[in-house]
C-alpha cells in the first residue's frame, strides 16, 4: 500500500467519523503567533520580560505538519506554552529573540513519552539547570516534568537550540529551534556598526530534512535503524516549497507558522540598508545553498562575525548558522519609456508558461505588467521580479521525489517604494472635462486631466431679490450641504433644495450684490469634484500610500494656466472607505463614504496655479479601502476642490498631472 494511499484512507476514516458524530480535534487558532506579527518576515516569540530578565516557557510534545504532496507527517518539537498558544503544537520551535547582556530563562515542560532536554550550543557562559536529572549532553526532563535552563545572553548572533537527549532520533524529530541574540548596539544591528540592516527585513531560514519512515516508526512505537536514515523531505522553516512562500500565519497550515519568502525594494539614497537573512541547518546533511539573480555577503558564521565576502552560494554545515546582508541595486534601471533594453524582448507567443502558471509579469521591467496568453495564471501582482533561493542539491527540491519542492523558496524584489499604480479610470462627478484623459495621471510630465466646474442655467429671468430659484438640471451638483454657485457677477449659496431642480438660495454672498439677471442665465459651481479609480489592487494589501500633483488654474476656456495671486481654491483629497455604504457610499460627491486623508500633510491644502505635491498615508489595514465584488480590487481617490471664500471668487479649473497609490501587496 503506498503513502499516498494510506493518507487517503485516512482523510476518509475523519470524514466518515465527523459524519458519525464522533469528535474530531480541532486546532485553536491558525498559527501560534502574536497578534500582531508581519506576514513577512522573522517572528520573535515575545516571552516575558522583568528588568533584565527575558523568560520563555516552552513544552516539547507531538503533532502533525502537512506537506505540499498532500501528506501529512509525525513531528515532536517545542510550543510556545504562553497565552495566547497555550501550548498550540508548532514546527520548528519559536524563534526566541533576546538582547546581548539579559538573562535568558527557558522553562520547558515535557509531554513526550520519554525524557528530553534544550542545549544551547555556542552561548559563551555557562548554562546552569535547575529541577529534571543529569543526562549525557545536559539536564533532562522525563515525562511529565519541568526543567529550567538559566544563562546569560553574551556574544550577539545568529544560534540553534535543539534537543541534547538521543539527538540523532530527537533533533531528526524536530526538537529545534532559532535562538537570536540581539547586540546591544540596537535591534537593528546583526553584530557591530558595519552590520547595520532594514528591521523590517530580517528573515530566518531553518533547514530541516525528514525522513518520514523514521517518524512513523517513533509515532507506532517499532524500531529503526538510523543507519538506514533516507530523507525524503526537505523543509525551510517548517515547510516545503510551495509552502514556503504562504504567509506567516498561514490558515493552510496551522502548525507551521512561519514562511520564508525574502521580499527587498531596490536599495535607494532613502532606502540604503539591507536585508539580513538568518540560516541555520538544524538537519543532519549538509546543504549547498543558492541564490538567483544575485549574490550574498555573509558576515557571520556560528554567531561570531568573519571577514565579510561575497558569495554566488554557500554550503551551510549541518548545525551551523550563517548570516548574510541581502542588497538589491538596479544598476541599469531599465524603463521602458526612458531607458528601454537594448534589444527587442519576446512577446507572449514566443514564451512557453509551463501548466498555464507564471511568476512572470509579463514584462521584463520591474514594477510593469504586460500581456499573457489567455488562460495563463499570473502569480505577479504589481510588476515584482522573482528568484528561486533553494539548496542546489536536487534531490533536496523536491517533494518525496517529485520536483519543484522541498527546499526552496523565493526572493522577491518589489518596485522601489513598493508595488505602485496610476488611475485606470476616471469619474466625474461635480466636475465636466476640459481636456486630457486619464492617461495624463500617469506621469508627472507635465501632461494635464483637466476639469471645468458643473454649470446648469436659469429657464427664467431672476430678480434681485428672489430667494427660490428654478434650475434646468441639478445633475453634478452636490445633494447634501451647502455650496455656492456664481451667476453673472454675484455669488448664491444654496441652502436648501439640494439635488432638486428647486433651490432655495442666499443672495449676493462672498462680497458680491445681489442683481437680477436674464432668462438663461449660467450658474456655475465654485467647486469641482472628480476622482480617480484604481483597479487589481490585491486584498491583504498593506501600507497603503496616495499621491497627487496637481494645480488650480484662473479661467475654465483657454489651454494655459492665468496666475492665481490670491483667494486660492482649497483642495481635499479623500479615499473612497467601501465599509461605509458600499459602492452607494461613494457615488456622489457628498457620499458618507469619501475620508478626508489623513495629515501630514493637513488638509485642506490652498493650491494655485503652481503644482503642489502631496503624498499621505493611510493608517491601519487597507482592506477597508480596496472593494469586493463587482468593484473587486479598486481604490477610488477623489479631489475636491472649492473656491467659498471672498471677494468674489471667479470660477477655475482643476488640472491633475500625477495620481498614484503605493502599497505593499502579500
Amino acid at each position: 500500500m503506498t503513502r499516498r494511499t494510506m493518507q487517503r484512507i485516512r482523510r476518509v476514516m475523519v470524514a466518515l467519523a465527523l459524519a458519525g458524530g464522533v469528535a474530531v480535534p480541532a486546532s485553536l487558532h491558525a498559527s501560534a503567533l502574536p497578534p500582531d506579527a508581519p506576514p513577512i518576515g522573522m517572528i520573535c516569540t515575545p516571552g516575558t520580560v522583568a528588568g533584565s530578565t527575558h523568560t520563555f516557557n516552552l513544552v516539547a510534545k507531538s503533532g502533525t505538519i502537512d506537506t505540499p504532496d498532500g501528506n501529512s507527517v509525525f513531528m515532536w518539537s517545542y510550543a510556545n506554552a504562553d497565552a495566547p498558544d497555550n501550548g498550540h503544537f508548532q514546527s520548528p520551535g519559536p524563534v526566541l529573540c533576546a538582547t546581548q547582556g539579559q538573562t535568558v530563562v527557558v522553562h520547558l515542560s515535557n509531554t513526550l513519552p520519554e525524557a528530553t532536554s534544550i542545549v544551547f550550543p555556542g552561548q559563551d557562559a555557562t548554562v546552569t539547570a535547575t529541577g529534571g536529572t543529569p543526562g549525557l549532553l545536559t539536564t533532562e526532563v522525563a515525562t511529565s516534568g519541568t526543567v529550567t535552563y538559566t544563562f546569560v545572553a553574551g556574544q550577539p548572533g545568529t544560534y540553534l537550540y535543539e534537543s541534547g537527549s538521543d539527538v540523532v532520533k530527537q533533533v531528526e524529530m524536530g526538537l529545534t529551534g532559532a535562538l537570536v541574540i540581539r547586540p546591544a548596539l540596537g535591534a537593528d544591528y546583526a553584530y557591530d556598526t558595519g552590520t547595520r540592516f532594514d528591521p523590517a527585513r530580517e528573515y530566518l531560514l531553518l533547514l530541516s530534512d525528514i525522513d518520514p519512515d523514521l517518524h512513523h516508526a517513533v509515532e507506532v512505537g517499532a524500531t529503526y535503524d538510523v543507519n538506514t536514515l533516507r530523507n525524503r523531505y526537505f523543509a525551510i522553516n517548517g515547510r516545503e516549497f510551495p509552502d514556503t512562500i504562504q504567509d506567516n500565519g498561514s490558515a493552510l497550515l496551522p502548525n507551521q507558522p512561519y514562511g520564508s519568502l525574502v521580499r527587498i525594494q531596490p536599495n535607494t539614497a532613502t532606502n540604503a540598508r539591507p536585508a539580513l537573512v538568518r540560516m541555520i541547518n538544524v538537519g543532519a546533511v549538509n546543504h549547498p545553498f543558492h541564490p538567483h539573480g544575485n549574490h550574498t555577503r555573509q558576515i557571520a558564521q556560528d554567531g561570531r562575525l568573519i571577514a565579510s565576502t561575497e558569495h554566488f552560494g554557500e554550503t551551510i554545515g549541518s548545525g551551523q548558522t550563517e548570516d548574510y546582508l541581502l542588497r538589491w541595486d538596479d544598476q541599469d534601471n531599465w524603463d521602458p519609456a526612458t531607458n528601454p533594453l537594448p534589444v527587442a524582448q519576446p512577446n507572449y507567443r514566443n514564451l512557453f508558461f509551463k501548466d498555464g502558471n507564471t511568476w512572470y509579469a509579463g514584462s521584463p521591467y520591474l514594477g510593469s505588467k504586460g500581456t499573457l496568453p489567455v488562460g495563463t495564471t499570473s502569480q505577479n501582482l504589481c510588476g515584482e521580479w522573482y528568484f528561486p533561493l533553494h539548496s542546489h542539491a536536487l534531490n533536496e527540491f523536491t517533494n518525496f521525489d517529485q520536483g519543484f519542492g522541498g527546499m526552496g523558496t523565493l526572493l522577491r524584489v518589489d518596485p522601489p517604494g513598493g508595488c505602485f499604480g496610476s488611475p485606470t479610470s476616471t469619474g466625474l462627478i461635480g466636475a465636466t472635462l476640459k481636456s486630457g484623459a486619464v492617461t495624463a495621471l500617469g506621469l508627472a510630465d507635465g501632461t494635464y486631466y483637466q476639469v471645468n466646474p458643473k454649470t446648469t442655467t436659469r429657464p427664467t429671468a431672476t430678480t434681485a431679490a428672489q430667494t427660490s430659484i428654478t434650475v434646468a438640471s441639478a445633475a453634478g451638483f452636490p445633494t447634501s450641504g451647502p455650496y455656492f454657485v456664481r451667476v453673472d457677477n454675484e455669488i448664491l449659496q444654496v441652502t436648501a433644495g439640494q439635488g432638486t431642480t428647486t433651490w432655495t438660495v442666499a443672495r449676493g454672498q462672498l462680497g458680491t450684490t445681489a442683481a437680477g439677471h436674464v432668462t438663461g442665465s449660467t450658474l456655475t459651481a465654485l467647486a469641482t469634484d472628480w476622482y480617480g479609480a484604481f483597479g487589481g489592487v490585491p486584498a491583504g494589501s498593506q501600507n497603503l500610500k496616495v499621491l497627487y500633483k496637481g494645480r488650480n488654474c484662473g479661467v475654465t476656456t483657454t489651454a494655459t494656466c492665468p496666475v492665481l495671486p490670491s483667494n486660492l481654491p482649497q483642495q481635499t483629497v479623500k479615499v473612497c472607505n467601501w465599509t461605509i455604504a458600499g459602492a452607494a457610499g461613494c457615488s456622489n460627491a457628498t457620499s458618507a463614504g469619501w475620508t478626508t486623508l489623513p495629515a501630514p500633510p493637513a488638509q485642506p491644502q490652498a493650491v494655485g496655479s503652481t503644482d503642489v505635491s502631496s503624498t499621505w498615508t493611510l493608517p491601519g489595514p487597507a482592506d477597508a479601502y480596496i472593494g469586493t465584488g463587482s468593484y473587486k480590487g479598486q481604490i477610488r481617490v477623489l479631489v475636491h476642490t472649492q473656491r467659498f471664500t471672498p471677494t468674489a471668487p471667479v470660477a477655475f479649473s482643476t488640472w491633475g498631472d500625477l495620481m498614484k497609490i503605493v502599497y505593499d501587496a502579500p
